[in-house]
Parts: structure tokens; C-alpha cells; sequence
């Protein structure tokens, strides 16, 4: 029957027929993901480990952002602490080995490098102090500091990185937010762009779109809408990294253009230090607003979707970043034999 309609029918009317059912698939597997989602997130309030330390990792990277500061303001985060603090007390309730999780060690040792950079300054921490209780302030004293806290990054160390060895290169990799006054050209970002061209994509489509800004009044008007760059100078160069959703034929693909446009954004991330440009990659998970107004400012097309920003700058001689501790790749790794 199917077969004797799909000779009689014109393609006109076969492509409407199909459309409406496309269309009441994807709202149908729109709302499977979005209850997956609403059940498995890190809500504030959860005291499911994994929730409890997807939060911890988090208030750990806003307290290394802070450390890593090369203007250091005394006296950041005392939101972040106030949070952090029952946190870890809900942490070490549901964890009975927490003293050898990573994350938890992460943490003391970022809190660590908090409270001996102000106490050495002589700069009062009442305000920390009151938010923790006894036993963990006494942890934080004595935590080791290789956990967690800043790097260090010499601009001297990337001299020879067309040189070095994938392994090399991904590890000697940090994520930087200040940059030398060195202006940026978008050929520089352009030959790193050629190099990621290799980057595989769903069928060879290549939906990856990549805007390059170099216009500082532009760049100073769309940092503070993605909002994850407070506190530091603007960027030299700004690089969205967006997919088109042109490049997809299905529902089912609904969500390939960030899988795409992430592995795209990484290859580019790699060909930038290759090229010896510090880079940082930011978000673009942004609420309806803030997405429109993103938009207006670079006149971008409905049919593609933000996938990230990168920022670019020439190395500073010296600068510091989050140490990020990475988890082993066993602790990630399911074996299905």
C-alpha cells in the first residue's frame, strides 16, 4: 500500500505528509530530553553525590577564576563561599571516603590558596571564617595546595609549539583569560581555522560557521551579555563558533550541531596554541534574551545555533590561570567487553 501511494502521490504532497510527522516527532523527543534533563541536573538543594559534586567543582573553578586574577581583588566570591560552605558539609555526609575524592580535595586546596593569599596580605577573612564550621576551617588550614588553585603560564614555554607532539600540545594547553595588548588580525585566527578544517562532522556536512571579531566596541558590547567574563579586560579577538542548522535533514539530528560544532571548536582550540595564541573557550548557554540580543549585534541568521565563544590574545610574558584538575581516564571509562 505504502509503496503503490508513494507512485501515485506527487513528491509535493509525500514532502507535507512527512513534515507534519517530523514536526510531531521532534516536539515528542523535545519533551523525552527535556524530562531526562529535568531529572538529572545538579538543582540546587539536591544531595545526590554526583549533583553535590558537579556544585563543588563548579564554586571550585569560581574560586581559582578569582586566584587567577592578575589585577587581585581581596575580598571575591564571599557569595560564592557562603554557597560553598554547606555544600561540602552535604558533601562529606553523603561521601564517607570524601578525603581521597578529587573533587573534595580539588576544593580544600583552591579554599587553601583563598585563605593563605588574604592572611598573607593581613587581610581580614571574618567573613570566610563564620561560614564554615570548625572541622572543615581546620581542614582548609591544612589542605595540600597541589589539588587545586593557579598555574603559572610563561609565554617562553610556547616557543617551540609547531613543534611539539599532539600529547605535548594537549597538555601543555591551559585555558586563558588575560592576554598582552597585542592586537589580534583575523588571518592569524583564520590559518588556525584552515588547520581545523579536518574535524570530522555527520556525513561530511560541515554545518561549523565560525565570526570572527576584532572590533573592540563590538567585542565590548557582547561580553558582558555572555556574562562569563567579568572582571577582566575585554579580549583582543573574540571567535563564535556557531552550526547551521541548514546542514541537517532530521529530528533525530536535533542536537548534532553542538556535537559538531564542539568537536570543531576543540580542533581549534588545539591549532590556536599551535600557533601560539592563548585562547579561552565561553559558553554560549544563554536565556532567550540574552541570545536575541547576541544576535541583533552581529546580525546572525535564525538557522544557526551558538555553539561557543573563544577568546584570543597573544600570551602575556607571565600570567596565571585555574589548575582545573582533570579527572583519570579511568574514572570515566565503562568497560562493555
Amino acid at each position: 500500500m505504502k509503496e503503490t501511494l508513494k507512485r501515485l502521490l506527487p513528491e509535493s504532497v509525500i514532502a507535507w505528509v512527512r513534515g507534519i510527522q517530523a514536526s510531531a516527532r521532534l516536539r515528542q523527543e523535545t519533551r523525552r530530553q527535556m524530562r531526562r534533563f529535568a531529572r538529572n541536573y545538579a538543582k540546587r538543594g539536591s544531595t545526590r553525590l554526583a549533583h553535590l559534586e558537579t556544585r563543588t567543582i563548579f564554586f571550585t573553578h569560581q574560586i581559582e577564576k578569582g586566584l587567577s586574577h592578575g589585577n587581585f581583588r581581596h575580598g571575591f566570591g564571599k557569595g560564592v563561599l557562603a554557597e560553598f560552605a554547606p555544600l561540602l558539609v552535604a558533601f562529606r555526609q553523603q561521601d564517607a571516603n570524601y578525603r581521597t575524592n578529587d573533587i573534595y580535595r580539588s576544593a580544600m586546596s583552591a579554599l587553601h590558596d583563598y585563605k593563605v593569599r588574604h592572611e598573607t596580605d593581613s587581610y581580614d577573612l571574618t567573613y570566610m571564617r563564620r561560614d564554615f564550621p570548625d572541622d572543615i576551617w581546620q581542614e582548609i588550614a591544612n589542605a595540600d595546595s597541589r589539588y587545586g588553585g593557579v598555574l603559572t603560564i610563561k609565554a617562553s614555554d610556547k616557543a617551540d609549539n609547531a613543534a611539539k607532539t599532539f600529547v605535548e600540545l594537549s597538555e601543555s594547553r591551559h585555558s586563558l583569560r588575560e592576554f598582552s595588548d597585542e592586537p589580534v588580525n583575523a588571518e592569524d585566527i583564520e590559518r588556525a581555522v584552515d588547520i581545523a578544517m579536518r574535524t570530522p562532522s555527520v556525513c561530511n556536512r560541515q554545518p561549523t560557521r565560525v565570526h570572527i571579531i576584532t572590533n573592540a566596541d563590538l567585542i565590548a558590547k557582547l561580553m558582558p551579555i555572555q556574562h562569563g567574563f567579568n572582571g577582566y579586560p575585554f579580549p583582543p579577538a573574540l571567535v563564535l563558533v556557531t552550526s547551521d542548522i541548514q546542514g541537517f535533514m532530521n529530528p533525530d539530528e536535533r542536537n548534532e550541531g553542538f556535537v559538531d560544532g564542539g568537536l570543531f571548536s576543540m580542533s581549534l582550540l588545539l591549532a590556536l596554541e599551535e600557533q601560539r595564541l592563548a585562547a579561552c573557550p565561553l559558553n554560549t548557554c544563554l536565556p532567550a534574551g540574552r541570545d536575541d540580543a547576541t544576535r541583533r549585534l552581529l546580525n546572525l541568521p535564525d538557522n544557526e545555533l551558538l555553539v561557543m565563544y573563544i577568546a584570543v590574545g597573544h600570551f602575556l610574558p607571565e600570567a596565571e590561570t585555574c589548575m582545573s584538575r582533570r579527572f583519570k581516564g579511568s574514572d570515566i571509562v565503562t568497560v562493555h567487553a
